[in-house]
């Protein structure tokens, strides 16, 4: 790939117990068309071979580095988040570490984002393809969500796992200048794609560049497969559903407080609407979500989260504190 001016891109990986992927994962990196990155790696306290592995790659590669923060338990929100603040580059991809990318996953998507103006805050995310633990392909409903949340919908779901990601500096900074309470952050890929919805921009790259590994220890996965009429007997289903109302609400009213003087006047009218929801009735709530087009990433759970977040939502709220 060629480009007028040389880019820094740095690959952040965030690891914990992986030796039974994470070499296939570095290799499928090592063996990028796009050639000039640097891997940052972040241990969270593995006690499996994950650091011999990682030790090995780093001598024999420059580009592979493995940062030592005392290894301290994190888990991966925090993991990647403090990765993204340590490492300075002109653009970031998140990586996990049971993941396989495609040779050209780094030509295509760096040749996307530089098509951007980049002084202002831009992400790029690709498709991908569920496969199973020998990265054979399978169906899963997740090979059609990835790219269907747009909008407003971005409050209440994700589409994007950080694997697919690719965001510039002017994003990173306003991320970590401004990110400094973690609590209400569900998940770092879905707070960042909040921050670029509302203060930046989101292009979409249909290409399946990630084989996204479904192997049953996956930290985020991508959830049951199956009809309706499964889903709708899972185990705990309408639990999930319950905290998904909670952690939701308390997310996006954290991100409006962080970021609100970097949001359109529009959008801030939106969202605090969508805020002021806990005091007002069942059948506003109902319009609020209808007249705003906002939906989970398929019917059965947007049913659920409606039926939820319109007849409970303050009582939800009440038991959480």
């Amino acid at each position: 790939m060629n480009t007028e001016n040389k880019v820094n891109v740095a690959i952040l990986m965030a690891t914990f117990n992986g030796e039974r992927f994470i070499e296939e994962q570095i290799n499928s990196i090592c063996n990028q068309t796009f050639k000039d990155w640097t891997l940052y790696i972040r241990d969270d306290g593995s006690t499996d071979k994950t650091l011999s592995i990682i030790n090995r790659f780093e001598k024999k590669d420059n580009r592979i580095h493995l940062i030592s923060d005392n290894m301290k338990r994190l888990r991966p929100m925090k993991s990647f988040l403090t990765l993204l603040k340590e490492v300075e580059a002109d653009f970031y991809f998140f990586c996990d570490q049971d993941d396989f990318w495609k040779k050209n996953k780094l030509e295509l998507m760096i040749r996307e984002i530089l098509n951007q103006d980049n002084k202002k805050p831009n992400l790029v995310y690709c498709n991908l393809q569920c496969v199973d633990s020998s990265l054979n392909p399978i169906d899963n409903n997740f090979n059609s969500l990835v790219g269907t949340v747009t909008g407003y919908s971005r409050c209440i779901t994700n589409d994007m796992p950080g694997c697919v990601m690719l965001i510039n500096k002017t994003l990173r900074d306003l991320t970590i200048k401004y990110t400094t309470n973690y609590k209400e952050i569900m998940m770092h890929d879905w707070w960042i794609a909040l921050i670029a919805q509302f203060c930046g921009k989101i292009t979409f790259l249909n290409d399946r560049l990630i084989l996204y590994r479904q192997h049953g220890d996956n930290a985020v996965g991508a959830g049951k497969n199956g009809s309706t009429l499964k889903k709708i007997f899972q185990k705990g289903i309408v639990k999930k559903q319950k905290k998904l109302v909670v952690q939701t609400y308390l997310q996006i009213t954290d991100f409006f407080e962080t970021y609100k003087n970097f949001i359109s006047n529009k959008d801030i009218e939106v969202i605090k609407r969508l805020i002021s929801c806990r005091h007002k009735s069942a059948l506003f709530r109902l319009n609020f979500l209808i007249k705003n087009n906002i939906h989970s990433t398929y019917g059965l759970r947007t049913f659920a989260y409606d039926v939820l977040f319109c007849c409970r939502l303050n009582s939800l709220l009440k038991d959480k504190e």
